[in-house]
């Protein structure tokens, strides 16, 4: 009877360690996992300031807002930056 109670503490006291330990091990974790919206060092937000796009055609305006397009003529055209058919009057300098 005794070495059943010593045996049922000694599994008491391994299962409260192996416990601990994994609460500290999550706890690290995500202490040093990733921190705001970066992962490995690369930003996961988009940069509203520079696009790098292929597809779509950035125009500044006058007044310094982005717009994108697909195709650029005169009339209404579809801006994907603002998702509303705008108004485009190309202007030459």
């Amino acid at each position: 009877m005794k070495k059943n109670l010593k045996l049922v503490k000694q599994v008491k006291m391994s299962l409260s360690v192996y416990i601990l330990s994994l609460l500290m091990l999550s706890m690290f974790a995500l202490n040093m996992g990733c921190k705001g919206s970066y992962i490995a060092g690369y930003s996961l937000d988009p940069d509203t300031t520079d696009h790098n796009s292929t597809i779509f055609s950035e125009i500044t305006d006058s007044s310094g807002h982005m717009h994108w397009y697909v195709k650029l003529y005169d009339g209404e055209v579809w801006c994907y930056f603002h998702n509303r058919y705008e108004m485009v009057k190309r202007v030459r300098k």
